[in-house]
């Protein structure tokens, strides 16, 4: 299903919608460029902060996971 991008899950949001909303949040993050924010977030969030820096194919996307406890840091 991580490659049904516009289908919702179990009647809530898509994957299309979930990036938006997780896009939308990384713009408000990026645009207090004076902080420093710490992200806690399962796979499903995580696959999307990691499109939003990286280009990624659709295959790419959907086998992208994180370990658990796993840190990660990016830079606008």
């Amino acid at each position: 299903m991580k490659k049904g991008f516009v289908h919702r899950f179990g009647g809530g949001e898509s994957m299309l919608q979930l990036a938006q909303r997780i896009y939308n949040l990384l713009d408000d993050l990026k645009a207090q460029p004076d902080k420093t924010f710490i992200l806690v977030a399962h796979n499903g969030i995580a696959r999307v902060v990691q499109s939003y820096f990286y280009e990624m194919t659709n295959e790419e996307f959907a086998s992208f996971g994180i370990k658990n406890c796993e840190v990660r840091e990016y830079e606008f």
